[in-house]
């Protein structure tokens, strides 16, 4: 059980690791006119790390990598780390998600609305409030941009991290 715990630990540790590094390293810009909105790859490690160990272990990876870059590397991270959490909220559908099936599907599909609900929510409270964004651009932005580009990063996070955990799986590499 003990072993269980460490590996678990130093699993976590490497995902935080590998999530600051896809911060910076892996992100790009998808529309040209908003160049802002910027894809990274940041998430993928708190997904598997979920997909793995369950929904405790993807929330402390997304927390401390979160809390990190707020602190180390963000003059705004602080704001980026309160849309994070909502990250949390598909963490814990996936973690619900236990084998591959028409559920599973569902599940998915029921959080992934509830992150989008919530995130688009923040996103324009950040964006008014803290930023100075008018509503007239927000109402310009938020459906033709902002809509069609977290659901691209959702999309893009939860398949390349199931594809990861694919692979883990099925080469046997020991991770628990």
């Amino acid at each position: 059980m003990k072993t269980n715990n460490i590996r678990i630990t130093t699993y976590n540790a490497m995902f935080i690791v590998i999530s600051l590094i896809l911060g910076f390293l892996g992100r790009m810009s998808i529309f040209a006119m908003v160049p802002f909105l910027k894809l990274d790859f940041s998430d993928i490690p708190a997904f598997l790390a979920t997909l793995l160990f369950g929904f405790s272990s993807g929330a402390i990876v997304l927390i401390v990598s979160s809390l990190i870059r707020s602190m180390m590397f963000s003059s705004v991270g602080w704001i980026s780390f309160v849309v994070k959490l909502t990250m949390l909220l598909m963490l814990f559908f996936i973690s619900k998600a236990n084998e591959i099936n028409k559920r599973t599907y569902k599940i998915i599909l029921v959080g992934s609305v509830l992150y989008l609900t919530i995130k688009l929510f923040l996103n324009c409270l950040v964006w008014k409030y803290f930023f100075g964004m008018t509503t007239e651009f927000l109402k310009t932005i938020i459906f033709p941009l902002a809509i069609p580009y977290n659901c691209t990063r959702l999309l893009i996070n939860i398949v390349v991290s199931n594809i990861l955990f694919k692979y883990m799986k099925n080469n046997h590499i020991n991770t628990l």
